[in-house]
């Protein structure tokens, strides 16, 4: 037994050891993220943890650590906070969950909005909730479903955004690539007209992809450090069939968030390949769109998806006229409960058929090969589409 004792001590002086040195280098790390992002570090000596200030994109910005103690256990959480000016109401904005119903119950607060994908998804608290209404515009609550689906702690508030990460971060992309989505999600409350716009947001619904993505390429043009904007031009690009060109523009995407879950997601995604079903059985539009939108993917995970099943399948479903113009007739085929959207249509986009105008409300049979997928607007695209 006494000879094991200097064995016990010398573990224990190896396992501090390693710790220490695991702690200088991830304090290395948050002082080289520091440098990158032009931004101010404080502390981090000895045990101690930095802390890093500054302001990016011209928004203040925190990273910081904190402990949360439980009787004899404690947990280290990693904090991303962003600042701007006040939106001149009180606001709390963060994603639903499981107990949501119960906190309903007894009380809290829950401001629906108007867009029935957006209530489903979000708890909201305000005091005034017109005001609310008019800050949450399409392109404001299309950047917060991105956002909370892929950061899952976020919480909005009504002069800053934060969001939380258990352990002290030791992975300079994650610092870097968080700070840099938190700051651009906080630029589009603080001034959502120089961000994505709704008009864009809008047209893509209405399966407008290459108009909308050459709108957005000018205002990346304008603001090139804005992660939420090129993640929403590499979306629209790769709804458009246009994937080099969306590999292309993830590249330079993953220079300043290389880390961020869509970037990630999106450069796995871009290299699926496309299996053809053309030759397969008629897709069934209630199953396949339980199969894609029904769970909680994320939208690279269900084009990856659509690539790998349902790709140039044919299809004939019957469905209901949402709109139609001149140029191109949008047809409802399925809803589904989404996890993270709540109930949520699936639209079928195809040009206008030649001789034929069918009305909105009408009921009619769609039918042709599934060519592309817009998994955020949970629209499909038909090649060679016809209706009766």
């Amino acid at each position: 037994m006494v000879a094991i004792i200097p064995l016990i001590i010398l573990l224990f002086i190896v396992i501090g050891y390693l710790a220490w040195q695991s702690h200088k280098r991830t304090i290395e790390t948050w002082r080289q993220v520091a440098a990158e992002l032009g931004i101010n570090v404080s502390g981090g000596s000895g045990m101690s943890r930095p802390t890093l200030t500054g302001t990016l994109a011209g928004l203040p910005i925190t990273i910081d650590t904190y402990v949360v103690s439980s009787g004899k256990n404690s947990t280290t959480y990693t904090r991303y906070l962003v600042t701007y000016p006040p939106l001149g109401f009180d606001l709390q904005l963060k994603r639903e969950h499981a107990f949501s119903g119960i906190t309903k119950m007894f009380g809290q607060q829950d401001v629906e909005i108007g867009d029935n994908l957006f209530d489903d998804a979000f708890l909201v608290k305000t005091s005034n909730p017109t005001q609310a209404r008019a800050l949450l515009t399409p392109s404001v609550r299309t950047g917060l479903l991105r956002m909370l689906a892929s950061y899952g702690t976020t919480v909005i508030h009504d002069d800053h955004i934060i969001a939380t990460k258990v352990g002290f971060e030791s992975k300079g992309e994650v610092l870097k690539s968080t700070a840099q989505r938190m700051v651009a999600t906080a630029r589009l409350l603080a001034s959502p007209s120089a961000g994505v716009t709704d008009s864009m947001v809008i047209d893509r619904e209405q399966g407008l992809l290459d108009d909308v993505a050459g709108r957005i390429r000018e205002r990346i043009e304008a603001s090139p450090d804005d992660v939420d904007q090129r993640i929403f031009e590499v979306e629209t690009l790769a709804a458009s069939g246009h994937e080099d060109e969306a590999a292309d523009r993830l590249k330079e995407l993953e220079r300043l968030a290389p880390a961020d879950p869509d970037v990630v997601g999106w450069k796995d995604a871009l290299g699926t390949t496309r299996t053809s079903h053309e030759s397969a059985p008629a897709i069934d539009a209630n199953e396949m769109a339980k199969d894609l939108f029904g769970g909680d993917d994320l939208s690279f995970e269900t084009r990856s998806k659509f690539n790998a099943k349902y790709a140039d399948g044919p299809v004939s479903w019957e469905g209901m006229v949402k709109k139609s113009d001149g140029d191109r007739v949008i047809v409802t085929v399925a809803t589904v409960q989404n996890d993270l959207y709540g109930n949520t249509d699936i639209d079928v986009v195809l040009p206008s058929p030649a001789g034929r105008r069918p009305a909105v409300g009408d009921r009619v049979v769609v039918a042709g090969t599934l060519e592309t997928i817009d998994p955020l607007m949970r629209n499909l695209f038909i090649a060679g589409g016809v209706l009766s």
